[in-house]
This record gives structure tokens, sequence and C-alpha cells, in this order.
């Protein structure tokens, strides 16, 4: 079993191992995975996070020695804070941006080494609460306001709806699994929409009645999601309200939470 780290700002998980295959997720700055298989310059990797599998580019990947790899795997990380930051390359002379949430797990931002190379970061670290807390699940949230969608994106360069939660829940202390399908099996269901409260994610399905979107509670009555772009809409028991163009553009099957009273 071999492992790796992601060095670039991200690096796009594939369904095939095929640059014309599609995007399934992506892998960002200082995320870890494992390599299940090599075949013809692609890994089919599993990612620690969340155990999601996709082919990566295999000159987009770095290789990390086990000793390392479980090193930064027990490692409680901090993330990038600045919604795009720059991190300087010290070993190869060069500098890319990366998205808010990529994980750096240690403090000394101008000494980030990995896999025999040093960064540092130009910009601000966050570091999760130590206990969940719907306002800051909110705040990060309003972070990335305006972020394009983008199917199978996790970055503020563009993030889907359940990579978008997924960031925002991971920065706030919470790891999630990749799919709405999946996030949806987990928490404690909220039955009625008034009682919801700022954090609770809201799930909603297609005329299968499968989940095919999600999103966060901002406040009563309002929604935060990715749809076109990470945007403010109005909710109700019916579903989301887009004021636009005065019409429901997704209908509400679930409410769930994850962020307990006893946490904030």
């Amino acid at each position: 079993m071999e492992f790796g780290i992601c060095l670039l700002g991200f690096a796009s998980l594939r369904e095939r191992p095929d640059h014309k295959s599609e995007m399934v997720s992506q892998l960002l700055f200082g995320e870890l995975f494992e390599i299940l298989e090599t075949r013809n310059g692609w890994h089919h990797v599993m990612m620690h996070l969340d155990s999601y599998q996709g082919w990566v580019a295999a000159n987009q990947a770095t290789i990390l020695e086990f000793e390392e790899y479980q090193v930064l795997k027990a490692c409680p990380p901090l993330f990038t804070g600045e919604l795009i930051g720059l991190m300087e390359d010290k070993t190869r002379q060069g500098s890319f941006a990366v998205s808010a949430g990529c994980p750096v797990y240690f403090a000394e931002r101008d000494s980030l080494s990995f896999a025999g190379r040093v960064f540092s970061y130009k910009g601000q670290l966050h570091q999760p609460p130590a206990s969940p807390s719907a306002d800051e699940a909110t705040s990060l949230a309003m972070l990335f306001l305006n972020t394009p969608y983008l199917w199978g994106g996790r970055s503020v360069f563009g993030m889907d709806c359940s990579g978008f939660v997924q960031q925002v829940y991971r920065m706030t202390g919470i790891r999630l699994p990749r799919d709405a399908s999946v996030q949806a099996t987990l928490g404690e269901t909220v039955h009625l929409i008034h009682e919801a409260r700022p954090g609770d994610l809201l799930f909603f399905d297609n005329h299968e009645e499968e989940i095919n979107h999600v999103g966060m509670l901002l406040n009563e009555g309002f929604i935060i999601h990715s749809h076109g772009k990470v945007r403010i809409d109005m909710v109700d028991h019916n579903g989301i309200y887009n004021r636009e163009t005065k019409r429901y553009t997704h209908r509400l099957r679930l409410l769930k939470r994850l962020i307990k009273p006893s946490d904030q």
C-alpha cells in the first residue's frame, strides 16, 4: 500500500483514469489519501477525510512515506482561513493560490514540511473551535458566498452543494461524507421546519424521491446553498423559493441537526 498527499492548490478526482472523465470530487492542498491501484499514469485513491474514491493523475500526487502519513493523519489540522490565500513552495521557488479550508496541520505557517518540501502560507489560519457551534458554521458558510457552482468542486474556485456543506462543517470541527445522500443519514431528524435552528442541514429530493441537494439554514426562513453559486434563498416547508424567478427550485425532504444544543 502506498500513501500520498496533494501539494497543489487542488487536483481533480475523476470517475475513471482519463482526463476526459467526469470530475467526481477534488483533492485540496494538504489532503491525504491511500493509493489503491496505479494504472497508466493514474492513481486510484481513497481520501483519508471521507473514504471517497476516484482517480487522480499521478503527476498531481506526491508520495508520502508511511511514517509521515501516520503522523499527519493523527494530527488535528489547522486550516487556511483566507478565502484565497497564497502558498509559497520554498523548495521549488514558486507560489500558488489555495482555497479556504485546506489542512496545514502545524501552526508554524512559515515552515510547513511535507514529503521533503517546505511551504509557507501567506494568510490567516483557522482553528476549529473546541466544540462545534452554529454561529461558527453560519459565519464560515458566509465566507464562501458567491462561490461559483462546480460539479465535484470543494474549493472557492467552484463547489457543489455537498462539497460546500462538507467544507463548512469540516472547518467547524465536524467531518461529513462527500455526497448529500450519505450526509442525510447522519444527525438527529428535525420534524418541522419551524423547529430548525441555524446550522441545521436541509436535504431536498427529485421526482424519484432521491436526495440530490443539501443546504444549511442561516436563520428562520433563509438557507445558504450552492445552486449556480453559493447563494441565500428563502426556504419553507415546501422547499427553496427563488425570489428572482418567483418559483420553488428544490423540494424539501429532510432536516437534520448535527450541532447539538450542548455544543453551542
